[in-house]
């Protein structure tokens, strides 16, 4: 961040200095104790887990040049540091972003929608670091206490910003770009997210719909022009919008799009002509080109040519456990696990068919969490949907793997394996593949499912190209089983249930 004196930040934020040398420089804020250095001001956040005061100490033992806390709490570890109070350290980290934003007159863009906010925001930085030094939101740093972590990091250096805004229950969203103050928004859809606290699709369009009312005015809006209800979003916008889509109204139209294991290519129709024909990603999905085309759209916007364009998108790679592609021996893993709705699932499962396969393409399904009274009904869609997406067996895993699995056999031909426990399932699914095997894995994030990617990497790492993946390579059966014995298609050695 821009070094300020901790005066000017106690005073952004209502807070007041108890104790210290007001004209103290803070060069970093920080949430973690851990990664304190000298010169930061380490902010005590309560949360559910664990309180930050309790960390005071350690943060001051590290460097740190002061803390905030809480009114009520005690200060008497504190004595090498300044120290500031305030009611609310939560908020107080939001107002001191917000004061620091009002300092930087730069493109900044936001970053909202329910499925790909992280991928889109990587996309546009990457694509505007090709020019300009850009600020861009760690992570999925997307609530309130990662959006100021991320305008706090602004400094002199930075020519523009690009920030993901998340939400989760109503409300949650306008304070977020306020804080923002985007000079360019981005919607990159609206899909059945958080049902259990949004209630249906128009609970989630009034919600991410507020992103046309907060960029500021000279602005613009750049939105999926494809997404159900979007004219819902665009009457609220106070800035020109820009539609980019697959659909005939879009003005940046993607025409095409083809996927391989190493990436996807695709082709725009652009209201400049600088700027049609065919990009490359090196992310999975046909449903990446609408998020590269948005990001085209708004280097367009911000005077890049196509060649700084081209090579931003080219340099961007796929987020953690985000449809990343991993090969463990002669079986290629999609690990998607880091969240889950149905319209995301069902964008996952068509680039598992879009993707060549030698073997079998298997589908292991944990729960998608937060949908409330439609949870049944999505996870039987989405059941379904893996049948008519080419899935020939699917691992279902949690409290609605029986819906999966009644769904789904109603749909067609396919194997089903329901488990409770996800290690039992893991532990399956290692015994199961063989080389050739094409799998998905996908769930919320709550269901941690990265851990049956990491047992499938543990169990199969060294196998090579041998034809068991599993290192027992003289059985012949190209299986990966512990004993090193054939596994037949539906039998799993009684692990799990099959129907």
């Amino acid at each position: 961040m821009e070094p300020r004196p901790i005066h000017e930040l106690a005073a952004s934020c209502g807070g007041q200095l108890m104790r210290g040398d007001p004209r103290a420089v803070v060069r970093r804020v920080t949430i973690d104790s851990r990664r304190v250095q000298a010169g930061d001001l380490f902010v005590a956040i309560r949360g559910e887990r664990h309180d930050g005061h309790r960390f005071v100490a350690e943060a001051v033992q590290r460097g740190a040049v002061g803390v905030l806390i809480e009114s009520g709490t005690d200060c008497s570890e504190t004595l090498d540091s300044c120290v500031v109070r305030v009611e609310d350290t939560r908020r107080a980290l939001g107002d001191m972003a917000l004061w620091h934003r009002r300092a930087f007159d730069i493109p900044v863009v936001a970053v909202v929608g329910s499925n790909g906010k992280t991928t889109t925001k990587n996309l546009v930085a990457s694509v505007l670091a090709a020019r300009f030094r850009t600020l861009s939101s760690e992570a999925s740093y997307n609530n309130d206490i990662g959006v100021p972590l991320t305008l706090l990091g602004l400094d002199r250096s930075h020519e523009a910003a690009v920030v993901e805004a998340g939400t989760n229950h109503p409300g949650e969203l306008a304070p977020l770009l306020e804080m923002i103050r985007p000079t360019v928004g981005v919607l990159t859809g609206i899909g059945r997210e958080h049902l259990e606290f949004f209630g249906d699709l128009d609970g989630v369009l009034d919600e991410e719909g507020v992103i046309g009312e907060h960029v500021d005015g000279g602005g613009v809006l750049f939105v999926n022009s494809d997404a159900p209800g979007i004219e819902r979003v665009t009457s609220r916008a106070r800035v020109p919008v820009v539609r980019v889509g697959c659909g005939g109204s879009a003005e940046w139209r993607v025409l095409s799009a083809a996927v391989g294991d190493e990436g996807t290519e695709f082709s725009i129709l652009a209201p400049v002509r600088e700027y049609e024909g065919k990009y490359k990603l090196r992310l999975l999905g046909k449903h990446q080109a609408v998020n590269a085309a948005l990001a085209v759209a708004v280097g367009a916007r911000l005077g890049l040519s196509r060649d700084e364009i081209t090579s931003g998108l080219l340099s961007c790679a796929a987020a953690a456990h985000r449809m990343q592609m991993q090969r463990f021996g002669g079986v290629r893993v999609l690990d998607d696990t880091y969240n889950a709705n149905a319209d995301s699932m069902r964008a996952a499962l068509d680039t598992l068919k879009e993707l060549p396969c030698k073997g079998r393409r298997i589908a292991v399904l944990g729960e998608m969490c937060e949908q409330g009274s439609q949870s049944g009904v999505l996870h039987a869609e989405v059941g379904g949907y893996a049948v008519s997406a080419g899935v020939s067996h699917i691992f279902a895993i949690g409290r609605w793997a029986r819906i999966y699995g009644e769904a789904a056999r109603h749909a067609g031909r396919v194997e089903v394996w329901e488990f409770d426990d996800k290690g039992a399932a893991a532990g399956a699914l290692c015994d199961f593949v063989r080389n050739g095997d094409l799998v998905l894995v996908k769930a919320s994030r709550v269901m941690k499912m990265e851990e049956i990617v990491e047992a499938l990497r543990l169990r199969l790492k060294g196998a090579g190209d041998s034809d068991c993946a599993g290192g027992a390579g003289d059985c012949g059966c190209g299986c990966l089983r512990g004993d090193g014995k054939p596994i037949a298609d539906g039998e799993l050695a009684g692990i799990g249930t099959k129907r």
